[in-house]
């Protein structure tokens, strides 16, 4: 098979470069898996990293996007405005997103592919870093799969009294006869930094590859702004301000309508507003790091819905969710070699709903009874610990435990439900250096993911669902083993992980009514493995070029009946090669690709999105470069799917561009 022949063929050139015992290069430092500044080749962990110079050569005007060279990580798109991360086989609410490290994610996210990653605009990241496997101890619930952590830019420069610079640019898409205006401002007073910015995006019908033609509807609106504020107390402590707001209009859900029985299906609104204020630290009194973080996070979230069947009536719905949230952590170093993260968690979401069905004729309207309560609430806490321990000279280790309580009420046709559950989930990662550029790596993780308001209350009308006040967490088993090389000129690095799930939520029949409708409720039924391979590695021949890859192999089952599970991703990979004649000169040739995915779920069959022949595999070539002539002014150009390729990625409800001209320009104040 080809993903085990691409498997072996990398560890071996790993493991047999490795006797060289080439010193190592400038360490690549990442903060999400642990929480602490490490150097990534010493995390013992599968993560890994969106650089700054990547983001910022990168023609991508969605975040999504940007990680079609991420190993382990696969973007499903249901519509233009959408893109939803799978990693390790799990996407939607399964899979944690971060802005800072602070939860994005809310009781609200529903199962499956959702959107939400596309209301970060990516104008303001600096990098992005993904922990692929359970990631609960330190972040809680959703972190079955992964966590994928967007760090936001700041002020770096306090080199001056008083500094100042700026940033205006445009950047047009023609599969999508797309604009997008960005205009910044950055400076510092003394010792106070400051980003702020607003971009707005037009896009229109999206035109696909082949004899497609545009995919109607696709196109939308959006509008974002930002500012981050940070000020510096002392050389070890900081103050951050940082609020963002996305406003998308009328974003089409496209499969609904081209596959399905809708004449509208917009998300109207689409908005999110975030913000926090954090106090970091890195030594304060008896403490080797503090770090308090107060949040809010509102998303708004509108569904207009016309059916064909009906087409004089459309329904609309409304669910305002505003969360709260609270956390500190402490670090402390203890007996030489043990480093100590520790800390609480406090999260509340509460929440306005709303649902009528309006007679477009008559402009009368009908209430309806929306998908969770109005004023419905759900909290919860969370204490945890995490130990780094250097064990040996060449053995460390990191052992984490966490235990969260949750709780959610709500009034349901005059009837109040509560429901409560709590959670335990725990690590033990362990590091060995086989070599100075060798590490083998390897841990057993327990996640879970808490029973959200999507689960608990789901469409319950004491109807046709009744509610199910024993929801449990879905819970996790993983295991993974993997090898990272890096020394003068390559890095790379392989893991294999296996993972059993216990208690995915599902809908049962548990009776039937007078009419012998069904009577559902949702309960802890599905159990799941999923096991896969990942793999990458970076390569510079010499000063003027670089080249890296990626391979991607994951397979899940039903345990009980060995049938594929929903939605796995197919073998995947992707490769550039990047040329620097000079300074002021960049250029790129990239391939992403795919194999069939034939391997299908019921599920997946009766999906018109996907269908009984599956998904069939592609191979996209792609071509870009960066010019600047002067410090002040940058080019950038880029030809996507050079040859027109008709295709899309497994379970999308849309195919991705046909050839694509996307240009930006910068200049910079």
């Amino acid at each position: 098979m080809n993903f085990v022949r691409s498997g072996l063929a990398l560890a071996i050139l790993v493991c047999g470069y490795a006797l060289a015992d080439q010193p190592p290069t400038m360490p690549a430092i990442v903060v999400t898996a642990t929480q602490s500044e490490r150097d990534s080749f010493l995390v013992p962990q599968a993560i890994a990293s969106i650089t700054p110079e990547f983001i910022d050569h990168s023609l991508q005007s969605m975040t999504p996007d940007l990680f079609r060279f991420t190993p382990g990580v696969y973007i499903q798109k249901t519509n233009q405005g959408g893109g939803s991360p799978f990693i390790r086989g799990l996407t939607g609410k399964q899979v944690l997103i971060l802005v800072d490290g602070v939860r994005l994610n809310n009781s609200f996210y529903r199962f499956g592919p959702h959107q939400y990653l596309n209301t970060i605009d990516p104008n303001i990241i600096e990098r992005i870093e993904t922990v692929r496997g359970p990631s609960s101890v330190l972040y809680g619930t959703d972190a079955l799969g992964g966590a994928i952590n967007i760090i936001t830019r700041k002020r770096s420069d306090f080199s001056k009294p008083l500094g100042y610079n700026g940033l205006l640019s445009a950047h047009y898409e023609s599969a999508a006869d797309a604009g997008v205006f960005r205009g910044e401002v950055e400076g510092n007073w003394n010792q106070l930094g400051l980003i702020a910015g607003a971009t707005g995006k037009l896009y229109d019908d999206l035109d696909g590859g082949g004899n497609l033609g545009r995919q109607v509807p696709s196109g939308y609106d959006e509008s974002d702004a930002d500012l981050k504020l940070n000020y510096r107390l002392d050389e070890n402590q900081e103050l951050i301000f940082a609020g963002q707001y996305t406003r998308q209009f009328n974003v089409p859900k496209t499969s609904e309508v081209t596959l399905g029985d809708k004449l509208k299906f917009d998300y109207e609104p689409q908005e999110r507003r975030f913000g926090y204020l954090e106090y970091r630290a890195r030594q304060l009194g008896v403490f080797d790091g503090v770090r308090i973080n107060a949040s809010y996070n509102n998303q708004r979230e509108g569904e207009q819905v016309i059916t064909r069947r009906n087409p004089a009536i459309e329904t609309l719905e409304l669910t305002d969710v505003d969360t709260v949230g609270l956390s500190l952590q402490l670090k402390n170093r203890i007996f030489g070699d043990h480093d100590l993260t520790y800390g609480a968690d406090y999260y509340h979401d509460d929440y306005q709903t709303r649902k009528v069905e309006r007679n477009r004729v008559t402009e009368s309207e009908r209430k309806l009874t929306p998908g969770t309560p109005d004023g419905a609430t759900y909290e919860h806490w969370a204490l945890y610990l995490q130990d780094e321990a250097h064990l040996l000279d060449s053995l460390e280790g990191v052992f984490g435990v966490r235990y969260n309580r949750y709780e959610a009420r709500g009034e349901v046709t005059d009837q109040s439900l509560r429901f409560e559950t709590d959670a335990v989930a725990g690590n033990i990662n362990l590091g060995y250096r086989l070599t100075p550029a060798l590490n083998l790596v390897g841990g057993l993780a327990f996640g879970f993911r808490a029973p959200n308001m999507e689960d608990f209350f789901g469409r319950v009308d004491f109807f046709s669902e009744i509610p199910n006040t024993s929801l449990k967490p879905e819970e996790s088993f993983s295991k993974e083993i993997g090898l990272k090389y890096r020394d003068e000129v390559l890095s790379a690095e392989i893991f294999y992980f296996h993972s059993d799930y216990e208690g995915f939520i599902d809908r049962v029949t548990v009776g039937r009514r007078a009419d012998g409708a069904p009577i559902q409720q949702r309960q802890n039924i599905n159990d799941a493995e999923i096991q896969g391979v990942e793999a990458s590695a970076e390569y510079p021949l010499n000063a003027q070029w670089l080249v890296g890859a990626t391979l991607t192999w994951t397979e899940g089952r039903d345990a009980k009946t060995k049938a594929p599970l929903r939605r796995i991703p197919p073998l995947n990979g992707a490769a550039r090669l990047v040329y620097y004649p000079m300074d002021r000169l960049w250029i790129e040739g990239s391939v992403w690709w795919a194999d069939n995915q034939d391997q299908l779920a019921k599920g997946d069959i009766e999906d018109p999105r996907i269908g009984a022949g599956g998904t069939p595999g592609y191979t996209v070539f792609n071509l870009k470069a960066g010019y600047t002539p002067h410090p002040q002014h940058e080019l950038l150009l880029e030809l996507e799917n050079l040859t027109d390729k008709k295709y899309k990625s497994h379970g999308s409800g849309i195919f991705a561009p046909g050839l694509n001209v996307l240009a930006t320009y910068r200049f910079r104040f």
